[in-house]
């Protein structure tokens, strides 16, 4: 091997420690990149809850049943296909795999769109991750992903996961590729119907003005720390008030206050710019000099 074959290798980025959920050829006209797709969300491992008999207290279980030989673990359930009465045949999933067709292997690119053509109703709120297989995959990824940021393009097309084919939008950040997947458009609802309802009122201009201050004054950096789900964290608190024999208490509410539109943009912008005002640093003391 030649030694700048082994510094590829050794400087090689390390694999994600997910689990691909899908790999195959992403596909553009007569360009092909090997691809695997990682999910882009982590399982979250939250608190839950156990059901029991109110009566006695005991848990409700769920097993899987044999009628021949009564409780079966996970590990000894097989897939199989009913090809006459009483007659199965077994299914390996690497046999599924063998006899996958090419076209359900690519994730075909089809059109480029701006994203503002893009619903947001349309995206089903599952996106994947797409990392190059292979050193050959490197250069015509980058390539691809280069381009849709220069453009600002994303890229509608079609993929077969688990079965199904969906629609999906490919859009790149940062050199990085990532697929969302699209609702069938059949179950999406049109905007129009429910814009409709609306009702003419149209604003101010000093209504508007004051809207627009508020967005200003309440722009900023993203911190996404603040939108966590935090309701694993409050059932563990109550979990840890009940089993310490303490009472339940509801939190505060806080009141809420009835304002004309005028006085509430007024005041909220108000608000809004006081938080983003930079605090003043407090001025240094000067160290007194002591006398010789």
């Amino acid at each position: 091997m030649s030694k700048h074959s082994c510094e590829a290798v050794t400087d090689a980025p390390a694999a994600p420690s997910a689990r691909a959920s899908w790999s195959g050829l992403l596909r553009l006209s007569l360009v092909a990149v090997p691809i695997k797709a990682y999910p882009a969300v982590a399982t979250s491992e939250s608190v839950h809850l156990n059901q029991l008999h109110r009566d006695c207290g005991q848990r409700i279980g769920y097993q899987k049943h044999c009628p021949v030989h009564g409780r079966v673990e996970a590990d000894e359930i097989v897939k199989a296909y009913q090809y006459a009465p009483d007659q199965y045949v077994n299914i390996e999933p690497d046999e599924l795999e063998k006899i996958r067709p090419a076209k359900d292997k690519a994730l075909n690119l089809e059109q480029f769109v701006e994203p503002e053509q893009i619903e947001p109703a349309r995206l089903s709120g599952r996106t994947l991750y797409l990392l190059p297989h292979g050193v050959a995959a490197h250069r015509p990824y980058h390539v691809l992903a280069e381009a849709l940021e220069q453009r600002g393009r994303w890229a509608l097309g079609r993929v077969t996961m688990s079965g199904h084919r969906y629609g999906v939008v490919v859009h790149a950040n940062n050199r990085l590729l990532s697929m969302s997947m699209l609702h069938d458009p059949a179950q999406v609802r049109s905007a129009a119907e429910f814009s409709g309802q609306l009702r003419d009122e149209g604003a101010t201009d000093e209504e508007r003005n004051l809207a627009t201050m508020l967005i200003d004054a309440s722009s900023g950096p993203i911190d996404w720390s603040v939108y966590r789900d935090d309701a694993a964290a409050q059932l563990e608190r109550l979990v840890e008030t009940k089993v310490a024999g303490r009472e339940v208490t509801e939190p505060d509410e806080e009141p809420v206050q009835v304002l004309q539109l005028m006085e509430a943009l007024q005041k909220s912008v108000e608000a809004a710019q006081k938080s983003q005002r930079p605090r003043r640093a407090k001025p240094k003391r000067r160290a007194r000099r002591r006398s010789a």
